[in-house]
């Protein structure tokens, strides 16, 4: 039986279809025994209002402003941002802060503990191509902010697993294997499988979050473990099993 101790992808009311506060996520992480909780509210335009044209980041760029521990649980200051081409550009990509002059990313990303890169609307991205879809995931990948890939395995996005995997290791980020996906979509069980046999065999780290929308949801990871025991994944490779191999895999020297 495997032990994870950080929930590193949850959300809260700021994703906009989230119920759960900070405090009551917080809450319901120390009851499970958690010693770290990632916030990674979304950023993307399916989710938050529009504010001169591009998603408000008033939630987003405030969360600095929580302590660094709460009863006892290590927060981490992320997001979750919305892969937005094939290139695998994070959404917002081309904008600029207009109080600062620099590139809106680096404004705000910079500051995140981590960020989470993921698919979920573009225009186009249904009729994406094996090569299409493996070449956005590798870009988001490669891009210095993003430490996670989230849930990939999704149906509907076919993509080359074994570069992808190996893409992962060298440029030092994870792959999740999301609970949420296990839940929703059945369906993509075995491709979780998939990518988790291929992450095994090329030492490639992975991280098993909850993907919480709500208090009740934190802390789960039930059946994305239950994937992981069946083919006998190796521990090791499970970044979020402690505190301390978490902070390392995203390069916290604190």
């Amino acid at each position: 039986m495997y032990t994870i101790k950080v929930d590193a992808h949850t959300h809260t009311i700021f994703s906009w279809h989230a119920y759960g506060t900070v405090a009551e996520n917080v809450a319901m992480a120390a009851k499970k025994g958690l010693t770290g909780l990632g916030i990674a509210d979304h950023f993307g335009f399916p989710y938050q209002p529009l504010e001169d044209g591009i998603p408000e980041w008033t939630s987003i760029g405030s969360i600095r402003i929580l302590p660094k521990e709460i009863d006892g649980v290590r927060i981490f200051c992320s997001v979750e941002m919305d892969i937005v081409d094939f290139e695998g550009h994070l959404c917002c990509y081309d904008r600029i802060h207009k109080a600062t002059g620099k590139p809106l990313l680096d404004v705000y990303l910079g500051s995140r503990d981590y960020v989470v890169a993921s698919l979920h609307t573009f225009d186009g991205y249904r009729d994406g191509t094996v090569a299409q879809n493996t070449a956005m995931y590798a870009g988001a990948l490669r891009n210095p902010y993003v430490k996670i890939l989230a849930h990939p395995c999704r149906p509907g996005v076919e993509f080359d697993m074994d570069e992808i995997v190996k893409v992962a290791k060298a440029e030092g980020k994870m792959l999740e294997i999301n609970n949420l996906t296990h839940t929703d979509t059945p369906a993509a069980i075995d491709r979780c499988r998939k990518l988790a046999e291929k992450c095994a065999e090329e030492g490639t780290m992975i991280v098993v979050d909850s993907d919480g929308h709500c208090p009740w949801h934190i802390g789960r990871f039930d059946m994305a473990l239950e994937t992981l025991e069946s083919i006998h994944f190796p521990e090791e490779l499970i970044a979020n099993r402690s505190l301390e191999t978490f902070k390392a895999a995203i390069g916290m020297t604190e």
